[in-house]
């Protein structure tokens, strides 16, 4: 409505003239669906809660790091390898890592709970309706699904379910695992037979799978031996006759039983295996200032300071189980060293000092909050004490001072617990401490292991090849992003090699190719990884799972549509309620057409004019009816000429005869 004028003087009037643009929507999201070793941001679950992140640092952040890295090895009569296995079969973490190697960048993380015993579709399928609520994916994979025991296909149809009813995303299929050609034969049998033929537009199988070359950290406890075909278990140090060999490895021995206790000893401690030494020191200084009355004040600073106790005890262990006088294991040394710098020597004062106060918190008869006892006794002795009652009978610091005047069980509480959490907190550090050194030693003798064990070091290499056996769908996300970023999504994401990849682990032939590439029955296409002799391991193949359908055979198409159909669509959701009438009408098409234009000259559709590439049109008599305007309905159509990849160059030659 224009302005009323009523008062005379200069109005400026500011008139649009440019038509509104569109800006093209992200095209390369994918979400990775699958078991971690965690799911906690802030101490709230992320199980079943889409997150996206930005790189492999910030998902260990939140989700933890790689599943079980434990190898069977099976060795003949001569120790040669015959076969290897892998106990974890969890391929998200390393399919992550493979995304990031081959240029991926933002993505989504859905957790579906921690490492299971064995993989259930039901759980990824589940995490679908949480991840259909989220906008920004354009790619759906479940590197894990590939091992349940009836293989990944229903998850795959749900997930082709959900592209298709969205519109907006592109689902990547894994083909089950194979190391051989009868094996990856019969892989695509089965997973054509149970794909179905349902919306197969919107996906696309890769195979076979790839041998990577990611880097491990294997300890020797990560690797079992066994003698082939009878399954009994072979000693290390039965492998060699060398003395000094067969010293480092009894040392390393000896360095994994404190690794593995530490670690079940921290669990018990923290309260659970999913949170930290401070995390559980956390709950308790919580409840005690949640505490109210007298009783419940005393019984947290009770649990506060059997906490410390507990801690320091197991320190203790440690110390009287480590040996004293080994050359590569000075376990008890750095212990000695720790408590002559005096600080957890302090801090085990501090709660011994305060408790003469705080064991009579309420006025009554005295009720100590740190007992004499074995365990206390021990604990005393490593501090530099005789035992437990000769540290309770009298306080080394007489700190009856900071409680002049307070009568309250809160108020003393309250001058108490502050030097006692940082006590607790000394000695959590000191276990930490004692746990990173532990773990600095076992990789130091592995180190030394490698160096001067060759078969050793033979076995480990297997070892990590066995667990560098992954699907291709992660690594493929990877590509997507990266050809969309630098080529655009139109671009077919084909004929790319592939990063931290050795080989493929089946060999596929040119003339083997064929019958993947071309399904003559479901036209359920599986797009191939090759190895090119000088140029490494490629992407050859570009086909959707309708890989017959000359709309959608091929996957930049179907993507580049799924990008041009959110980006109008998002842009086109400001007129929603305006006038349906002509003025709108160019606007819109003109929007439209400013966008098509623009990806016309990038290359993305065919045709050397705009009208030869595409198509807007939008009106009464062009797409609508009268009916249609008065129901309320803007039919806008339109038509583009994408550009499809050159899939087969043919080179035709003949003879010329001589003209001279």
């Amino acid at each position: 409505m224009a302005t009323a004028y009523k008062t005379p003087g200069v109005y400026i009037e500011e008139i649009p003239k440019f038509p509104p643009s569109i800006a093209p929507v992200e095209t390369a999201i994918p979400a990775f669906i699958g078991y971690t070793e965690k799911a906690v941001r802030n101490g709230e679950s992320l199980t079943n809660k889409p997150l996206r992140i930005e790189s492999i640092a910030e998902y260990e952040l939140y989700f933890g790091g790689s599943p079980s890295q434990d190898v069977t090895l099976y060795l003949d009569t001569n120790n040669q390898l015959v076969r290897s296995e892998a106990s974890a079969k969890l391929y998200l973490y390393d399919s992550l890592r493979l995304f990031y190697a081959n240029g991926g960048g933002k993505c989504f993380i859905v957790s579906v709970g921690a490492f299971p015993d064995s993989v259930s579709s039901a759980d990824l399928e589940g995490a679908l309706k949480w991840l259909e609520q989220e906008d920004e994916p354009t790619l759906i994979l479940a590197p894990d699904g590939v091992s349940d025991d009836n293989g990944p296909f229903e998850f795959q149809k749900q997930a082709l379910t959900q592209a298709n009813k969205l519109q907006d995303r592109f689902v990547i299929c894994d083909l089950t695992k194979s190391v051989t050609n009868t094996e990856f034969n019969t892989s695509v049998a089965t997973f054509r037979n149970n794909i179905g033929i349902n919306f197969l537009k919107y996906g696309a199988a890769y195979g076979p799978w790839i041998k990577a070359n990611l880097p491990r950290s294997l300890m020797r406890r990560n690797i079992t031996l066994l003698r082939d075909g009878v399954n009994t278990t072979i000693k290390l140090a039965n492998l060699t006759d060398d003395q000094p060999t067969q010293a480092v490895i009894a040392d390393l021995l000896l360095v994994e039983s404190f690794v593995n206790e530490a670690k079940s000893i921290k669990d018990v401690l923290s309260g659970g295996a999913d949170i930290t030494l401070e995390d559980r020191a956390k709950e308790l200084q919580d409840d005690y200032n949640a505490a109210v009355s007298d009783s419940q004040i005393k019984s947290a600073i009770q649990d506060i300071t059997d906490y410390i106790v507990e801690i320091i005890v197991e320190i203790q262990k440690r110390y009287e189980a480590a040996p004293p006088g080994s050359d590569r294991f000075k376990l008890r040394t750095e212990i000695e060293k720790y408590i002559e710098s005096g600080q957890i020597k302090s801090a085990f004062r501090t709660v011994a000092d305060h408790h003469f106060f705080l064991a009579a918190l309420t006025g009554d008869a005295a009720i100590p909050l740190l007992t004499a006892n074995n365990d206390l006794d021990d604990a005393a002795e490593l501090m530099g004490y005789t035992d437990g009652d000769t540290l309770l009978a009298t306080p080394l610091v007489n700190v009856s001072g900071s409680y002049s005047g307070l009568t309250t069980v809160k108020q003393r509480a309250d001058v108490a617990i502050s030097p006692i959490l940082a006590a607790v907190n000394e000695a959590i550090t000191f276990f930490n401490f004692l746990e990173t050194t532990q773990h600095s030693y076992e990789k130091a003798l592995n180190e030394n292991l490698i160096a001067g064990f060759g078969l050793y070091k033979t076995l480990v290499t297997k070892a990590a090849e066995a667990l560098n056996l992954l699907p291709p769908s992660g690594a493929i996300a990877g590509v997507y992003a990266a050809v969309d970023r630098d080529r655009g999504v139109w671009k077919a994401p084909a004929n790319v090699s592939l990063n931290a990849v050795i080989a493929p682990a089946v060999t596929i032939s040119h003339e083997q190719q064929g019958e993947f590439n071309v399904d003559p029955n479901g036209g359920k296409s599986i797009n191939i990884i090759r190895a090119f002799l000088g140029k490494g391991t490629l992407v050859w193949g570009a086909r959707t799972l309708a890989g017959n359908d000359n709309e959608w055979r091929y996957v930049n198409v179907r993507r580049f549509f799924n990008m041009v159909e959110e980006s109008t669509k998002k842009a086109t959701e400001q007129f929603v309620f305006e006038p349906n009438d002509a003025n709108t009408w160019v606007k819109v098409q003109a929007m439209i057409e400013n966008f098509l234009t623009v990806l016309w000259r990038q290359g993305a559709l065919q045709g050397i004019k705009p009208e030869h590439a595409f198509y807007v049109a939008v009106g009464l008599g062009k797409t609508m009816t009268p009916l249609d305007i008065l129901e309320g309905r803007m039919i806008i159509e339109i038509g583009m000429a994408a550009v499809r990849p050159a899939e087969f160059i043919i080179l035709r030659f003949s003879h010329k005869m001589p003209e001279s």
